[in-house]
């Protein structure tokens, strides 16, 4: 008995994987260009070289300056992935036909050197090089990095969009690993990824997330984008809400963000316009440690972080969840008093405190926290 229902079990096993496998199996390419024919489809934007995703990461002049001495020598470089976001055989539109899913880095030091805008520096084999720019290569080098091939693994336009960031997510293979938000960045592009960046810079936001205004690029937050997925986090707990958690929060993010790139213009412009009053009616009334953890000690409560982004899902969802944006000044007498209070009040509850401590992103927390600070407010 014991073995037929192990092997009954397995039975169910096997069909799950088969099942798992055909939905998963990725269809690829094998594909060769030349360096000439590379740069024209970058600079026709029919391949998207978008450095911004990775500002905060770009190789030094030095580490650019050796692959390109490597190209000159022949020298094997690795693959370069690319996805086809847009059919061959369909009409052209504004999106780029390719997106560069490893190799971005690569690529972006071959383009600047192309088109003279890196200078060779630190070069030891071929050293009488540095300092010189495409331009000033004897046309003899400028041919051979032309018609220096690179190949690439072009991924199959049908492929799911989140397949696509699970496959970014692999082959991210850096010296410096792209965090979520980063690689939602590229993998999830459009024109709700903009409004997030944008709205990411915010100084009321920038404030409420200890982020120092006068020098944000030394912001931790803001060298790894955690600060735009801040503000993702809220829109997807906003509107998706929290019980669209079902396979993890990081997959509930990037499925959000995908959706919300196809809102109209009206409707992306309408929710940013509401995220920046509520940050803004937060810091207002509760100052710029709003998004504090604190824990009651014998009755005196204790500061934990400055910030906290479970506390800050309770606070900002709870409010925006109970106060529609148009009556925030109208109810602001009664909020700055409960607010006010929400130290002391919510966390001396366990069970809210509990709600923001140890594995945060658990759905059942999220849940939790939000409601509970909803519900004070409501009271």
């Amino acid at each position: 008995m014991i073995l037929e229902n192990k092997l009954i079990n397995l039975k169910f096993s096997l069909d799950s994987i088969q099942q798992k496998a055909r939905e998963r199996t990725v269809k690829t390419q094998n594909v060769e260009y030349d360096l000439e024919t590379l740069i024209k489809r970058i600079d026709q934007k029919t391949i998207k070289l978008d450095p911004d995703y990775q500002r905060r990461h770009r190789w030094s002049p030095e580490t650019s300056s050796r692959l390109i001495e490597s190209l000159i020598l022949n020298i094997p470089i690795p693959v370069i992935f690319i996805s086809q976001d847009v059919d061959v055989d369909e009409e052209a539109t504004d999106s780029a036909r390719y997106t560069v899913i490893d190799g971005q880095q690569r690529l972006t030091a071959v383009y600047e050197f192309m088109k003279n805008k890196l200078a060779l520096d630190g070069l030891e084999t071929l050293s009488e090089l540095n300092g010189a720019y495409y331009k000033d290569l004897p046309p003899f080098l400028t041919r051979r990095l032309e018609e220096r091939t690179i190949k690439c693994l072009r991924i199959d336009s049908t492929v799911d969009a989140q397949v696509k960031f699970d496959i970014f997510e692999r082959l991210n293979t850096g010296s410096i690993k792209l965090e979520s938000q980063e690689l939602r960045n590229v993998t999830a592009r459009g024109p709700f990824n903009d409004v997030l960046k944008n709205l990411a810079k915010g100084t009321f936001f920038r404030k409420l997330i200890q982020v120092d205004d006068r020098s944000p690029d030394e912001s931790t937050k803001v060298k790894k984008m955690e600060d735009v997925e801040l503000v993702l986090r809220f829109f997807a707990l906003r509107y998706e809400g929290h019980e669209s958690i079902r396979k993890g929060f990081k997959e509930f993010l990037t499925v959000s963000q995908y959706g919300f790139n196809s809102l109209s213009s009206e409707d992306i412009l309408d929710r940013a316009r509401q995220f920046e009053a509520y940050m803004q009616f937060i810091f207002d009334v509760m100052g710029p440690q709003a998004f504090s953890k604190w824990r009651n000690d014998s009755g005196s409560m204790k500061k934990m972080s400055n910030f906290n982004a479970a506390v800050y899902d309770a606070i900002a969802i709870g409010l925006a969840s109970s106060v529609p944006v148009s009556e925030l000044l109208a109810r602001k007498e009664r909020l700055v008093q409960k607010l006010g209070d929400a130290r002391f009040a919510v966390f001396s509850t366990p069970k809210f405190f509990e709600a923001v401590s140890g594995s945060v992103n658990d759905a059942g927390k999220v849940g939790t926290r939000i409601s509970m600070f909803a519900d004070y407010l409501a009271s």
